[in-house]
């Protein structure tokens, strides 16, 4: 599955790749992670712009609660894929970015937040 296996006795025995992988050494399986909630907020936003103008003239109430729903996906699939590589950025760095890293995204989440209740 995740490259050749070792030609052994024991089937059930893992590779070298497969040990790194669980043993944290490789970053795949949050690249990937975080690629897919790079795609959902796109995907999310691309259906925000095209159906949510036309839900909203055919349904006015509900096509606007369509149209949040959407963008509150978009913009959390945003965030964690943002914020994820954001935070592996600063993690080992001095105490100034961590806190000008938390600043921002503090303030992101404000932003979000108030979008969303008074609809910007």
């Amino acid at each position: 599955m995740f490259g050749k296996k070792k030609k052994t006795a024991d089937p059930n025995e893992l590779t070298q790749e497969e040990e790194d992988l669980l043993a944290g050494k490789k970053k795949y399986p949050r690249a990937r992670f975080i690629d897919f909630l790079a795609f959902l907020a796109l995907t999310a936003s691309a259906v925000l712009l095209t159906i949510g103008p036309i839900c909203k003239q055919i349904l006015p109430d509900t096509g606007l609660r369509l149209m949040q729903t959407f963008s509150a996906i978009a913009e959390g699939c945003l965030l964690a894929a943002i914020a994820i590589p954001g935070w592996c950025f600063v993690r080992r760095k001095r105490l100034g970015w961590k806190l000008f890293y938390l600043a921002c995204l503090l303030i992101y989440i404000a932003g979000c937040v108030l979008g969303l209740v008074f609809v910007i």
